[in-house]
């Protein structure tokens, strides 16, 4: 699963592209630093948020037949999707940014705090406890990322399905309610990651298009299954495959 990025700066001298691409794999921080054949080096911040990459990387596990990598990236997807929300509604609530840090740490490393949280906001925020992962969904995963078990390509892709009707409707409710304070979380994200070195100039942000998406409004896209959307993500593999690109 990769990035292609052009340079920017290429671009703003020239007004035009060069059709010179790096490629690049992604990022924990959400930050790609690239320098061309000019030598310019720019730095550019994917706008995505974690749990949006996290089920991306899930469906080319799929793709590259690693199942038991899916289940846990879609997991971890899920996980972090919660965490966003935390985030949201702590802003909406107007937490000082450095309460939020603080008291994020007490519950970073265990799961179930988290899922504590994220219950309990949603509840206050909508009046009503937001659906999670079955019994036997909840063994299913539990029995592939702790007990060994091996899934085939349709239970990860039943996983993958059911994991996105949890997911995509709990978006569209979060944009109706919170839309400021997700503008307010990814411009966070975005600026925290947006440091520059020494000869380094930004190249500005960039929006992927990913399977579970904050940013697309296309009622089609955000209907796809994973089957569907897994031909779209092969499409791309293969794009980005006969792409001339230079490797960071």
């Amino acid at each position: 699963m990769k990035l292609i990025l052009p340079c920017m700066t290429c671009f703003q001298e020239l007004g035009k592209p060069t059709f010179e691409f790096a490629t690049l794999e992604f990022r924990d921080d959400g930050r790609y630093e690239v320098c061309c054949s000019r030598g310019h080096k720019s730095v550019t911040i994917l706008q995505q948020q974690k749990f949006e990459v996290l089920f991306d990387i899930g469906a080319n596990a799929i793709i590259d037949g690693y199942y038991r990598e899916a289940i846990s990236s879609f997991t971890s997807s899920m996980e972090r999707f919660y965490e966003f929300c935390i985030k949201v509604f702590c802003v909406k609530r107007k937490l000082e940014t450095d309460v939020f840090v603080k008291t994020w740490k007490e519950v970073s490393n265990q799961s179930e705090r988290q899922l504590g949280a994220y219950l309990f906001l949603w509840a206050s925020e909508f009046g009503e406890a937001p659906e999670l992962l079955s019994s036997k969904d909840a063994g299913f995963r539990n029995s592939v990322i702790h007990k060994g078990r091996i899934p085939t390509r349709d239970e990860a892709l039943e996983y993958g399905n059911t994991i996105l009707n949890i997911i995509r409707p709990k978006i569209e409710q979060l944009k109706l309610s919170c839309s400021e304070e997700i503008s307010t979380v990814t411009f966070e994200h975005i600026r925290s990651c947006s440091r520059l070195t020494d000869g380094q100039v930004s190249g500005g942000t960039m929006c992927a298009n990913t399977i579970v998406s904050l940013t697309s409004g296309e009622e089609s896209h955000n209907k796809q299954s994973l089957e569907e959307a897994l031909s779209n993500v092969s499409k791309y593999r293969e794009m980005v495959s006969n792409t001339q690109s230079i490797t960071i």
